[in-house]
């Protein structure tokens, strides 16, 4: 990996703090906005160039709009410098368990098989961390013809993919990420596929602790407690600045486009509207919640469907009684207007988003250099598959 890339992307992070800190909110620009400048460039867009900004991100055309300021063309430049990664080439799927599997997740598992020729060793044993329902840690087992074992917390899910491989080729465990280390073996290569929030963390220091080969593609990274710490700080610069809060952290799932992998754009931004008037409804119920917390414990698809059973998932969630019909209907209508300004102020923050999830994966990709370790950030499948596509690849040396 190269110390160069991590030491920069340190350096924009953290010189985007306040954006990235501050989430707009309301009809009013973030202090950020006004304090650098961008108000006025960001009010005067049209609506033909909002969409595409949001479309195709603001870094794809904030350089050809009129009047952009030139330390956000600057940035919008740096960002793009260093998201961009390399590609690893997917392998077919044709002979991925399609048991519980959509095709996507097909995919995902194919792709990711390939990682570990990128990887460049031959291990005696493959560790699964965060296995799930085991579909990498079949796959596995019988492409690399080697014992393959999934580590799993959730018993539920242990047995359910200790009955899909009835038929043999993987062994399924309960045990929670934390106790790996001790648990693994150098001639191992430990994996996750869309490992969240403190599991990317985990499972790199667990190989690394135990000197064994590692590939992890991260998801989530606000799924932890507390915030997030980084694993290396680089020269002539100090871990609180690039220590992230669970809201920041959230921020790496923001994603443009209207390609429809996840949700399309409409569907976003019903969402987003959703949880505007939930979080206004929730305050005006006289609730304290803090900031990015209104979805705390809801599943994220609610949001895009009736505002009133969000509302009514929320409350029950807080053990109170929703608001009248009247009074959500209100937080509606009000976060409906509200948001035109919103998606303004929003532009600048969102095209930071890969950035924090690319730094994550650069910090995690620093420590394992720092204790030895060949590594690398790379793509490990197309946006088409899955947006949340960074993975670490480490090897000792």
């Amino acid at each position: 990996m190269s110390s160069v890339a991590f030491d920069e992307a340190s350096r924009v992070l953290a010189s985007v703090r306040d954006v990235v800190a501050e989430r707009p909110g309301g009809a009013d620009p973030p202090a950020w906005c006004e304090r650098r400048g961008w108000t006025p460039f960001l009010a005067a867009l049209s609506p033909d160039e909002v969409q595409r900004a949001e479309l195709d991100g603001l870094a794809a055309h904030v350089a050809s709009f009129p009047g952009a300021p030139a330390d956000l063309v600057d940035l919008a430049r740096a960002v793009v410098a260093l998201t961009t990664l390399p590609t690893v080439d997917a392998m077919a799927t044709a002979d991925v368990d399609p048991r519980r599997a959509s095709p996507r997740k097909r995919s995902q598992v194919a792709a990711f098989a390939a990682l570990v020729g990128r990887v460049g060793v031959s291990p005696s044993r493959v560790v699964d961390l965060g296995s799930g329902h085991g579909h990498l840690t079949r796959h596995l087992a019988g492409a690399l013809g080697v014992e393959a074992e999934g580590w799993e917390r959730d018993a539920a899910r242990v047995a359910v993919a200790a009955a899909l491989a009835r038929d043999g080729g993987a062994r399924f465990v309960t045990l929670d990420a934390r106790d790996a280390a001790g648990a693994l073996r150098s001639t191992d290569l430990v994996v996750g596929l869309h490992a969240c929030g403190a599991l990317g963390d985990l499972a790199v220091r667990a190989a690394g602790a135990a000197g064994a080969a590692v590939a992890v593609v991260g998801c989530c990274l606000q799924k932890r407690e507390g915030d997030r710490e980084p694993l290396v700080v680089p020269s002539g610069m100090t871990a609180a600045e690039l220590t992230l809060g669970r809201s920041v952290l959230g921020l790496g799932n923001a994603r443009d486009g209207d390609d429809g992998v996840e949700e399309d754009l409409a569907t976003r931004t019903t969402a987003r509207v959703h949880r505007m008037a939930l979080r206004a409804a929730l305050l005006a119920h006289g609730m304290e919640i803090g900031a990015g917390e209104e979805m705390r414990g809801v599943n994220r698809r609610r949001a895009s469907g009736s505002l009133d059973a969000l509302v009514a998932s929320a409350c029950a969630l807080r053990g109170v009684a929703p608001p009248t019909v009247a009074a959500i209907a209100e937080a509606g209508r009000w976060a409906a207007e509200t948001y035109e300004g919103v998606r303004r102020w929003s532009l600048p923050r969102t095209m930071v988003a890969r950035l924090v999830e690319v730094w994550v994966a650069l910090d995690r990709a620093a420590w394992l250099s720092s204790a030895g370790y060949a590594s690398e950030v790379v793509r490990a499948f197309d946006a088409s598959l899955s947006p949340r596509n960074v993975a670490v690849l480490g090897r000792p040396m």
